[in-house]
This record gives C-alpha cells, sequence and structure tokens, in this order.
C-alpha cells in the first residue's frame, strides 16, 4: 500500500472517529444553546418557586416550561419536574430525553426503569453491539469511494460517489451511533437513580396539571 492509500485511509479513519464525537456532543448541546438554558431555567424556576399566590404560574404556563427545559413535547411535564429533582439534573434530564425509547417513568414507584424488552442486561448488550457494528459498516460505506479508489486506481469521476454514499450512509451512521449513546445513557439513568437518589414524589404544582 503505498502512502497516497495510507493516507486516504487514515483520512477516513479520523473521519469514523469525528464524527462519533460530533454526533455525542450535538446531543449535549452547543456553548451558546447552554447559556440560553441557563437563563430559561433560571427564570423559570424562579417564577415556579414564587410564593405570592398572585403571582403563581397557571398550571399550562408551567406545563409549557417543563416542555422548554427538556426541549420537547413528548415526554410528560410531571416526569421532566421528577427529573430536575435528582441528582445533576440537567445530566439526568438529557439522558432522559435521549434515552425514552429505552426507558420510562414508572408511576407506581416513582422511578425511572427500563422498558419492558430492555430489561435484561444482555437486551441491551447485544443492541448496543449491534448498533455499533451498524455504525462502522455504515461509516465504512461512506467512507468507501475515497478507500478504494486508489487499490482500483479510479478515476476521479468514482470518487463523485462519494457525493452519494456520505450522505446516504451518513445518515444511517449518525442514527446507528444515536442509539447506541441511549442505551448506554439510559443505563447510566437507572444505575445513578438506584444509586444515589430517593424516591421523588412529583411536585404539587406538577399534580395541579393532571387536574
Amino acid at each position: 500500500m503505498d502512502m497516497e492509500n495510507i493516507f486516504k485511509a487514515a483520512t477516513a479513519i479520523a473521519a469514523v472517529i469525528g464524527g462519533a464525537r460530533v454526533i455525542y456532543e450535538f446531543t449535549l448541546g452547543t456553548h451558546s444553546r447552554l447559556r440560553d438554558e441557563y437563563r430559561f431555567a433560571k427564570e423559570f424556576l424562579h417564577d415556579l418557586c414564587e410564593t405570592d399566590t398572585s403571582k403563581k404560574l397557571q398550571p399550562l404556563a408551567i406545563e409549557r416550561g417543563y416542555y422548554a427545559l427538556a426541549g420537547t413535547r413528548t415526554i410528560p411535564a410531571q416526569d421532566i419536574a421528577y427529573l430536575i429533582e435528582l441528582r445533576d439534573p440537567d445530566k439526568r434530564l438529557k439522558d432522559y430525553v435521549l434515552s425514552r425509547v429505552y426507558v420510562e417513568f414508572d408511576s407506581a414507584s416513582h422511578r425511572i426503569r427500563y422498558r419492558k424488552k430492555y430489561r435484561h442486561s444482555l437486551s441491551r448488550l447485544w443492541r448496543k453491539g449491534c448498533w455499533l457494528l451498524t455504525y462502522l459498516t455504515a461509516s465504512v460505506l461512506a467512507m468507501s469511494p475515497l478507500l478504494i479508489a486508489g487499490p482500483l486506481q479510479a478515476g476521479a469521476q468514482f470518487m463523485l460517489w462519494s457525493l452519494v454514499t456520505i450522505p446516504l450512509f451518513g445518515l444511517a451512521a449518525g442514527h446507528a451511533l444515536r442509539n447506541f449513546f441511549a442505551i448506554g445513557r439510559g443505563e447510566a439513568l437507572v444505575n445513578e437513580q438506584q444509586k444515589h437518589t430517593p424516591i421523588i414524589e412529583h411536585p404539587a404544582s406538577v399534580k395541579r396539571l393532571r387536574h
């Protein structure tokens, strides 16, 4: 293998690793986004804890405030209220948003638990393995025109196929890696909760939303 092919292979490997880091950091948020979230959280929680009855938030405002904290409407407001009462609330909330396909809130025990088909560790382990393998395979396919152009002594026209393979298989790689991270963050959420947090009832402000 000549130096040109080695360089191309090294570039492709770096792209695969770099892509994983970008996707992971994207799930955590950028610095500017974090600053905006801080300002909103400070204002909303201040209003939520207001002791003056005349200034208390209405249930609709409370509900929408919790949705804004989570950045999604797909999680019930009472679940969000529980999560922000846990240790490291920002991390726990982001973990839940990312992993909600694999975990759920159990209203009977007031705990986060795995969804039924993911409760066995083996079930989660083989899924993580499959998602990781899918990510690696899709990443290689995305970069394949660049990787094999040298050994096949193909021209520049062949390398233009990367304009098709990178978007197509890149999306598949991103989806697979996101699911791999989601299972891991769900496990971290459940484990952290079991080790360090007591059972926490939903705040009274959120219970009013049910009526």
